[in-house]
């Protein structure tokens, strides 16, 4: 009898502890997603959660492994982040070099308004503050204080032409590439954490930048990434039409997706600086802008050690300003002169180019054309593409091409992997243009989420239905609709 009386007692303990377990996790899930629904619990169940980056040893480029973890970084640092080495440049690079120095105009825009430097504040999130450790937050309340303080600021920064040398520097942070080998340097992405403060006076700049662009139809139209009235959608949509042109005029045709190695952490600072005076750019903006990009710095915190690089290229990932200047170097590739019945365009740094002619011999003629002018575009602008992110799907729809005797592509003596299918930001396009494997993979991406947020979070969302739904139409929904 006492033996029963302690099974039933210790069957109910169990389950107390069980039901206060679960409103302890439900209490913990009320409170992580209070400002933000896509918070931890959706994170787990979406598999979001980033690992820990965990550095060893890496290859030199003489082919011997680091011993020190100082070692590592720096051989990391000298491949994600390589110097400019003026002495190789070539005549068409020296002229621009000269054209900057002698850059000259009467042109000066007005003062930044303090209604601008608000709605700068406004549109900046929530992420991890640079070195300084200040945090948008503390930005916000000086700001709703005395707003004179940042107003007076930044406009004496754009009248002196100088951009502040401590918002210049950037904290390193360094990710490993899923599926990429540990030991090789360019396995790693770096995210720079720049100053708030500087981050703020970027986004002045790229207001005032973009208004020169749009009032001097500097925008190009086949760039689809970070643009207003671009998306991926508007990307896709236009990659549709280009295939249907063939389709209409019953031609062959093929899909070039290329891929720029490392382009925002090596692109040619003076591309961009060019430009700007190609685009007449007001004097003091064209200061600011320039001082912007002289000594700047990238530090590397581990432990109580820090290690300091000169960043000499491209713009830090990361920075408020870097999609609009990568932009500028960019739509002079879209300018290239390209044999008729090709079609380019670009979403940032991916570049696609969908070729048609007669038949595959005419197909490899304009091939050829267009690697030679995109490779010196590249080379201009000290960039180069990488070979195994760069792909070719040939049309086999309606049978004038077919996978076994594609168009021969190369680059630099390098045979382009030919693919039945091509993922574009966001949508799996196939050689057949059925579009299976793309809903296959959205019905088993939606499958999944859906069963492990309800695994995850038990019945936290099944109870609150406005959150779901919050959930559903930002992720599941919006993933079915790509």
């Amino acid at each position: 009898m006492r033996r029963i009386v302690y099974k039933k007692q210790e069957a109910h303990y169990k389950w107390l502890i069980k039901q206060k377990c679960r409103l302890s996790f439900e209490l913990f899930c009320q409170q992580l997603v209070a400002n933000n629904a896509f918070d931890l619990p959706y994170k787990i169940a979406a598999g979001k959660i980033r690992e820990q980056t965990v550095l060893q040893s890496v290859k030199t480029s003489n082919g011997q492994f680091t011993n020190t973890i100082e070692e590592t970084i720096q051989t990391i640092v000298q491949a994600l982040f390589p110097t400019d080495d003026s002495t190789q440049e070539t005549h068409v690079q020296r002229k621009k070099r000269e054209t900057l120095n002698t850059y000259s105009s009467t042109i000066l825009v007005k003062q930044f308004t303090k209604q601008e430097i608000t709605y700068a504040i406004s549109t900046m999130k929530k992420n991890s503050p640079g070195i300084d450790g200040i945090s948008i937050e503390i930005i916000k309340e000086i700001h709703d204080m005395n707003p004179d303080i940042l107003h007076c600021t930044y406009n004496k920064c754009l009248e002196l032409g100088i951009f502040p040398e401590t918002w210049k520097k950037g904290k390193l942070i360094i990710f490993n590439k899923p599926g990429k080998d540990p030991s090789l340097p360019n396995a790693y992405r770096p995210i720079c954490l720049l100053s708030v403060l500087g981050k703020i006076l970027e986004k002045l700049l790229v207001f005032r930048i973009t208004h020169l662009l749009h009032k001097n139809n500097k925008l190009h139209k086949q760039q689809h990434g970070f643009r207003n009235g671009r998306s991926c959608e508007t990307a896709n949509f236009r990659l549709w039409q280009a295939i249907n042109i063939a389709l209409q005029e019953r031609v062959p045709a093929t899909i070039l997706s290329l891929g720029v190695k490392g382009a925002f952490d090596t692109f040619w600072r003076t591309s961009i600086l060019f430009q700007l005076t190609q685009a007449n750019c007001p004097q003091n903006i064209f200061n600011l802008v320039r001082n912007y990009f002289t000594n700047r710095s990238i530090h590397y915190f581990q432990d109580e050690e820090v290690w300091n690089f000169d960043n000499q290229r491209g713009v830090p990932q990361g920075s408020c300003s870097g999609p609009l200047f990568w932009n500028l170097v960019m739509d002079t590739a879209l300018d290239l002169p390209l044999p008729q019945g090709s079609h380019i365009q670009a979403y940032a740094d991916d570049i696609l180019v969908v070729i048609r002619g007669k038949d595959k011999e005419e197909i490899e003629r304009k091939r050829n054309a267009i690697l030679e002018k995109l490779l010196a575009w590249g080379a201009e602008h000290k960039l180069s593409f990488n070979i195994q992110k760069t792909f070719q799907m040939p049309i086999t729809f309606g049978g004038r091409l077919n996978l076994r005797n594609p168009p021969i592509i190369s680059i630099n003596n390098h045979t382009i992997q030919v693919v039945n299918s091509i993922k574009y930001l966001g949508v799996t396009w196939d050689c057949c243009l059925t579009f299976t494997k793309h809903f296959k993979a959205l019905r088993d991406k939606t499958d999944s989420i859906t069963y492990k947020l309800s695994t995850v979070a038990n019945e936290f969302y099944s109870k609150r239905s406005g959150l779901f739904r919050k959930i559903y139409y930002g992720a599941i929904d919006r993933s079915m609709g790509q």
